[in-house]
């Protein structure tokens, strides 16, 4: 081991050993010489006593003097050296502490001018960086606020296949059995044949610069269907053979089932059909040779069959043709605002409510449109206090309830107001169209009191569990991943290039052997030295045992909040797909491992990911003799720990990873720049904790 790489504290160690060790050397080598010169066996015990009595005492007031080296002299340069990468390279701005090096003479004011004056110069870069990049950060936004926005799921990946940019679109497309990721293969979603043929198909050139090639791509789980097109970022050349590329994707699969559904209608038509028009044929042809009751009878009976088999054809038409129209999945509370809003436009009040949150698949232009117009007709006819209710049904649908307090609705008023054509920019539109687009009709009632309702059902409508997610809205990007070299061998990877998972785990008790359990795991995403915010994972965890109420003062976790929640067998696999192809990061992490890889039979999965803890890491940048606890290390790094947040999974997971993120640039500045340079420097203090990698990297 080279002697620049030991620490400071050592080196003084040994120096102050040596010098014991000499000093007691120099002296019994003086004391036999004067011995032998002296030239009397009487005199040896007292010679010996001497050079004894002189050995523990320069042993003594050399250890003396190294305690009070180190305590007040090494120690704190160490300190001093940790504080001032923190602020060279964890942006941390707080004044250096001159009392912990008061014995330093002029070293720690220096040290506080330099940090000093490099924040100030830091702060004025940064000042200036900021007035001059804002424009390019609000186009930026801009841009990825219209991708959030488009309906196709737009993807960009590298020329090694790996996301750098998701819409909330292609999140919903993409998140089968694995959620997806930035710098993740596309290959762990989409089947790779058909991807990798274009691709090398547009990077031969086919086509020209610019071109679009369009291709079916089916996913890897659940067998979706997607039409696609694929686009080069720019044309390939020797500096970049491997240009990135865009995949515009869209789900055809219901659309490729309603074809079939629609073809397979018409084959029924023309099968049932052809027999009985033949037959009808036949007794035609045979009028003059069969007698007249008898072709009256067959006929009689072939019109029938016919009627019965037109009327089936033409019902089961009705339930279908609504799925031949391009619909969405629409709030039935954004349906509510939508109408409210509209009528609000026209000078009508209506106060409406939803009994149960749910989704419905309609077309939301057109029905608001209708209900607008048949309200207009409404107040026309002196109805008055209209409301607007939606509920659902006993078949799995809803009912759109408008109601009002007026004279009830005649069906043939209803009708002739069906036939109007509606202000809604589309040509012969009526309100009878919209009802035979969605498959359903609408139909006056008698309500409570004196009020009359119109009654108005949807066939497809879903109950919504839990908050409906901002996926759909988002877009998710790193364009500096577009520029990023395949992986290397993990030890020689160099730790800017590592995707990182930082994750903590909150528990009944602290002795896992004795039945202690998870009750919450939350997770987050590092790429490229940044969390990604939109890359998380937070969950409940039903532990089948009592939380203690020791346990629920620290983290506020009851029996009540996980009764339904799930079991460490299915949240492990989430938190496991999660990390896949990722560094695992943790403050403690054995402590967190111990509880997931007991259950790694019921989880059905390994976690088997390097390891990196937190604690260690801190010991590396901060020296071991300094505290390692989260809260230590968040005050030596300026990272603040709201009190709500402390001891939650999630809150602890974010300062963990803004400390994660702070320390390994300090580490850099040391020289450990791959991930096998920071193992092997952790190792060296796995006397605070266990080697978290010794089961899976030798």
């Amino acid at each position: 081991m080279k002697i620049e790489n030991w620490s400071l504290r050592l080196r003084v160690f040994l120096f102050f050993a040596f010098l014991a060790a000499a000093s007691i050397v120099a002296i019994c080598a003086g004391l036999y010489v004067g011995f032998q010169r002296l030239d009397s066996a009487t005199a040896r015990d007292g010679f010996v006593f001497a050079g004894a009595l002189s050995s523990f005492a320069i042993l003594g007031l050399t250890v003396w003097i190294w305690l009070m080296f180190d305590e007040n002299v090494a120690k704190p340069i160490q300190n001093l050296a940790g504080a001032m990468l923190a602020r060279a390279h964890a942006d941390v701005d707080e004044h250096l502490d001159e009392g912990t090096a008061k014995y330093l003479g002029d070293l720690a004011p220096a040290a506080r001018a330099v940090t000093e004056n490099l924040s100030a110069t830091r702060n004025k870069l940064a000042e200036t960086v900021a007035a001059e990049t804002t424009r390019l950060v609000e186009e930026k936004a801009r841009l990825a606020a219209l991708a959030a926005e488009m309906p196709h799921g737009v993807v960009l990946l590298s020329g090694s296949h790996r996301i750098a940019f998701y819409n909330g679109a292609a999140a919903e497309i993409l998140d089968t059995d694995h959620a997806p990721g930035l710098d993740h293969p596309v290959f762990d979603f989409l089947r790779p044949g058909p991807i990798l043929s274009a691709y090398n198909r547009l990077c031969a050139g086919e086509g020209g610069a610019g071109h679009v090639l369009p291709l079916t791509i089916s996913t890897v789980q659940g067998g979706t269907t997607l039409a696609a097109r694929m686009r080069l970022m720019r044309a390939p050349s020797e500096a970049d053979e491997n240009p990135a590329y865009v995949l515009t994707l869209d789900d055809v699969t219901a659309d490729l089932e309603t074809h079939a559904e629609r073809e397979a209608l018409l084959s029924r038509l023309f099968a049932r059909l052809r027999p009985s028009i033949a037959a009808i044929q036949t007794l035609n042809d045979a009028r003059s040779a069969v007698p007249k009751d008898d072709i009256e009878r067959s006929l009689e009976k072939e019109i029938n069959t016919l009627f019965v088999e037109v009327t089936g054809l033409a019902d089961a038409y009705e339930v279908a043709k609504a799925d031949w129209w391009p619909m969405d999945r629409v709030l039935a509370s954004d349906l509510c605002e939508a109408l409210s809003a509209r009528l609000q436009g026209s000078g009508i009040a209506l106060t409406a409510d939803v009994i149960d949150p749910m989704e419905l698949t309609l077309d939301s232009i057109q029905i608001v449109a209708l209900l607008n117009h048949i309200s207009e007709r409404l107040t026309g006819e002196n109805a008055r206090g209209l409301s607007f209710l939606i509920s659902r049904d006993d078949v799995g649908g809803a009912m759109l309830a408008l109601g009002w307090s007026g004279e009830p609705l005649s069906v043939d008023t209803l009708e002739s107001w069906l036939d109007e054509p509606l202000e809604s920019g589309l040509a012969n539109l009526t309100g009878r169209v919209i009802l035979d687009a969605h498959g359903t009709d609408i139909w006056p009632e008698f309500g409570r009191g004196s009020r009359a309702v119109l009654k108005l059902p949807i066939r497809d409508a879903h109950r919504i569990r839990k908050s409906p997610t901002k996926r759909k809205g988002s877009a998710t990007y790193d364009f500096d991943l577009l520029s990023k070299t395949p992986p290397a061998a993990l030890l020689d990877t160099p730790l800017t290039d590592l995707t990182y998972v930082v994750f903590d785990t909150e528990t009944t008790g602290l002795l896992p052997s004795q039945g202690d359990e998870i009750c919450q795991v939350a997770a987050l995403r590092v790429v490229n030295g940044r969390v990604v915010e939109t890359e998380r994972l937070d969950k409940l965890v039903n532990p089948g045992r009592p939380i203690p109420a020791m346990a629920t003062e620290v983290h506020h976790i009851t029996d009540e909040m996980v009764r339904h929640a799930p079991r460490i067998d299915v949240v492990g696999r989430e938190l496991h797909s999660f990390a896949r192809g990722s560094v695992l990061v943790a403050h403690n992490a054995p402590f967190d491992l111990e509880f997931l890889r007991r259950h790694e039979d019921d989880i059905g999965r390994s976690f088997s990911n390097p390891v990196i803890d937190t604690v260690l890491l801190s010991a590396i940048v901060f020296g071991q003799s300094a505290e390692h606890t989260l809260d230590a290390i968040s005050v030596r790094l300026g990272v603040t720990i709201p009190p709500e947040a402390r001891h939650t999974a999630m809150g602890d997971t974010i300062a963990t990873a803004d400390c994660f993120n702070k320390m390994l640039r300090m580490a850099s500045e040391r020289g450990l720049l791959t991930f096998g340079d920071l193992l092997a420097e952790m190792r060296k203090h796995k006397r605070l904790l266990k080697d978290a990698n010794a089961d899976h990297i030798a």
